[in-house]
């Protein structure tokens, strides 16, 4: 038996190096503290010595008893019991560490970051190893931008296609059956033939198990006017490769192996005989069990010849989860090369990126609970029955204060106050502005440093809180009424396709011409930035993000600022004229004359009650009503625009038509029908009341602030404001209420210019209690 000996700073750090030099079957002998750090003495059962000459056979005693027990039996009883042996030692090092006086489970905030990482579908093998390196100190919201951003750096994508095709080569697809590696070869095909031409590119196959394996690849080929071929031993597979010598890439479709088969081995050593390299892409189901995907990626990188390449993600579109295939690249050290999302070919299979698997594992659409991971219940009661934990006391005093000033008086005061301080944490722009007013104590200047924060915010909670659409609604708020003569302050609410707002980004302060010889210069020159600036700052901090642009009928034509492919909707004035069947009118006649249908219910703002305009909350008793057709904007020398043009009625209980309201868009009916873009409208009417809630945080500030900075000032106030009129209108806040009227001087009544600086009181005194 030989020996082997780590030292690693800590007992996570040594095991992980086990597991890597010796693999999962190592024993563990002894481990004990030194001055290094943790020393672990590790081995590997040998290969079985030569056996000792048997005795004589006058030597051995003549004993009436049960048949002898084979030496596979014997062999197969001994692993088994050194199994458990190593078993039990393991879990019983894991219980100590894991339930030690530091534990991570210790800490409210890692206690919610293991759950959610559990329920992503990550193991707790590795949600350990990340919790063991959580600095202190952190919020949940901090530590969970932590944990994304440790997940991004340590899973390895490609990064360039280059790397991988650039040189050609022959590449083999292998697997276990049923994972998609015959439709996920013909996507790569397609890839390559489009980069590199169909003279170039052949593909081939080995298996000659499954009934119309070749069939399907010909026809593949066919279609791409690519050799396909079939090979059935190592001979053919080296006469096929020297045939094909003169293209550039050949992509090898295997047969499907178990990973508990032996013949994994086999089909490596052929893929190795072929006489030139083979590079093998392992294929992973994203739909599969972790320990299935573990197994998998064990037994192929181990089967023979070179370690494989990388591995195909494919059938994302079918997993409830996507930790469990990114936990294995990660632990495995997989680089993982494309996703598959679909069945189409070649249209879903892209290219890996590392940031966007990591937000889709960690995004919380509306779901069912993990089935097979521990709830906060089940944690808390495991960690009960391990020992003893002492409860905070000092957290739980800080609490009860916490609700005795917010709620005095009130019996529910601690329950309010936790359902309160819950929606705080889910609400994305809450979230926002809060970080905002952290950022303040900082010596960097926060316009800066937030700025990129705030779109990676957004990034994340796009998936869960959109359904198609992320909506860019441009505005402005005037700074005449807040200490700021002839300034206004422009911003962008993003808001999901649902009507929740997100956060703000691109907000600046404009000085009106008048005002430019008592204004900062540059500030002037800020203030004349275009539209196609800010829509291109947008695109680059929002990629691979469905973006439109909301403007109101202010602005220049969308056509004219906006880059080519922008998708916008821009409200228009009745009065505009316009041609309609190549007849010069006016919106208001071409309204009249459509056909209505029933959209719905106008949305209603379902906040706050005293944050709402008068009758916000009974909005839902009004129908929306919308139309649609094809317009053009007739234009001097040059021809007509084309336009589509979506109209929305908003009608009372009785029949009286309250609003009318016009809109041209970009989208066509397919991207977004009449009836999506007017509940767009609703809701950009509703959020001009989030830029005047951003002039009265600008007063808010006004204590905490320089004056000398007006860019930082107005990027925290777009924030601020945002969050007030999403506490006015989002379902759910009125939690809040209380809460925010309590936090006011005694005697003042919460409005919505006093809303601001209450919620940073509330802050303010959320941090004195964490």
């Amino acid at each position: 038996m030989k020996l082997s000996r780590f030292v690693g700073a800590t007992s996570r750090d040594v095991m992980r190096q086990v597991r890597e030099t010796l693999g999962s079957d190592a024993l563990i002998v002894s481990n004990r503290s030194v001055p290094e750090g943790i020393e672990v003495l590790a081995t590997l059962d040998d290969p079985p010595a030569d056996q000792p000459a048997p005795l004589p056979e006058a030597s051995l005693p003549v004993v009436q008893a049960a048949p002898p027990t084979s030496a596979a039996e014997s062999a197969g009883a001994l692993e088994a019991a050194i199994g458990a042996l190593r078993g039990a030692l393991e879990s019983r090092l894991d219980g100590l560490l894991w339930g030690g006086v530091e534990a991570p489970g210790r800490e409210p905030q890692r206690a919610a970051l293991f759950r959610a990482l559990l329920d992503a579908g990550f193991s707790a093998r590795l949600v350990r190893a990340m919790l063991e390196r959580l600095p202190a100190g952190l919020e949940l919201r901090q530590a969970q931008s932590w944990a994304r951003n440790e997940l991004v750096t340590h899973l390895p994508v490609l990064a360039c296609e280059d790397d991988l095709l650039a040189q050609g080569g022959v590449f083999a697809l292998v697997g276990p059956t049923g994972v998609g590696k015959t439709t996920t070869l013909a996507k790569l095909a397609a890839r390559c033939v489009a980069r590199e031409g169909r003279q170039r590119v052949a593909m081939l196959t080995t298996d000659n198990f499954r009934i119309g394996a070749l069939e399907q690849l010909q026809i593949y080929g066919r279609l791409m006017g690519v050799p396909a071929r079939s090979v059935r031993d190592v001979a053919e597979l080296r006469a096929t490769l020297t045939e094909l010598g003169d293209r550039k890439i050949i992509l090898i479709d295997t047969t499907g192996i178990s990973q508990r088969d032996r013949q994994v081995a086999a089909q490596a050593a052929l893929l190795c005989g072929a006489g030139r390299p083979v590079r093998r892409l392992l294929v992973l189901n994203a739909a599969s069990q972790g320990e299935t995907l573990d197994e998998v990626a064990h037994a192929y990188r181990n089967g023979a010849g070179e370690d494989v390449a990388g591995c195909i993600l494919t059938k994302l579109d079918e997993a409830s989860r996507l930790g469990p295939a990114l936990d294995t690249a990660i632990r495995h050290r997989l680089p993982v090369h494309y996703v598959c999302v679909g069945q189409k070919v070649p249209e879903h299979l892209a290219l890996a990126r590392a940031d966007e698997l990591v937000d889709r594992a960690l995004a919380a659409p509306a779901r069912a609970p993990a089935l097979y991971a521990p709830s906060e219940a089940d944690m808390a009661t495991l960690w009960r029955a391990s020992s003893a934990v002492a409860s905070d006391t000092g957290a739980l005093r800080r609490r009860q204060w916490l609700a005795a000033a917010l709620l005095p008086g009130r019996d529910d005061g601690r329950a309010l106050l936790g359902q309160a301080c819950d929606w705080l944490e889910r609400d994305v722009a809450s979230g926002q502005a809060r970080d905002r007013w952290r950022g303040l104590g900082q010596a960097r200047d926060p316009a800066g440093q937030g700025a990129d924060q705030d779109l990676a915010a957004i990034r994340r909670a796009f998936p869960a809180a959109c359904e198609r659409w992320l909506l860019a609604v441009h505005g402005e708020a005037s700074l005449n009424g807040v200490g700021l003569p002839g300034a206004g302050l422009r911003a962008t609410v993003l808001m999901s396709d649902r009507g929740d707002a997100l956060g703000a980004a691109q907000a600046t302060v404009h000085w009106a011409r008048r005002a430019a010889a008592v204004a900062d210069p540059k500030a002037v020159a800020r203030a004349d930035r275009a539209a196609a600036d800010v829509a291109a700052a947008l695109a680059g901090g929002l990629p691979n993000i469905p973006l439109v642009h909301v403007l109101d009928s202010g602005h220049e034509p969308p056509w004219r600022v906006l880059p080519p492919g922008s998708a916008w909707v821009m409200r228009q004035a009745g009065a505009l004229k316009v041609l309609h069947d190549d007849c010069p009118t006016h919106l208001n006649a071409v309204g009249k004359s459509l056909g209505y249908l029933p959209v719905g219910p106008v949305p209603a703002m379902a906040g706050v009650p005293a944050l709402r305009p008068a009758g916000a909350g009974d909005a839902g008793l009004a129908g929306l009503w919308a139309s649609g057709t094809e317009v053009a904007l007739p234009r001097r020398g040059t021809p007509p625009q084309n336009a589509r043009l979506v109209c929305a009625r908003v009608v009372a209980a009785d029949g009286t038509l309250l609003r009318q309201l016009f809109a041209l868009t970009s989208l066509s009916a397919a991207d977004a029908d009449a009836a999506v873009v007017a509940r767009w409208l609703v809701r950009q009417d509703q959020a001009r009341r989030a830029f005047r809630d951003m002039a009265w945080a600008w007063a808010a500030l006004s204590g905490m602030m320089d004056a000398s900075d007006p860019a930082a000032r107005a990027a925290v106030a777009a924030q601020l404001g945002t969050a007030c009129w999403q506490i006015a209108q989002a379902p759910g806040a009125g939690v809040l209420d209380a809460m925010l009227q309590s936090a006011l001087a005694r005697g003042r009544k919460l409005t919505p210019r006093a809303a601001p600086a209450a919620l940073l009181k509330i802050f303010a005194m959320l941090e004195m209690a964490a």
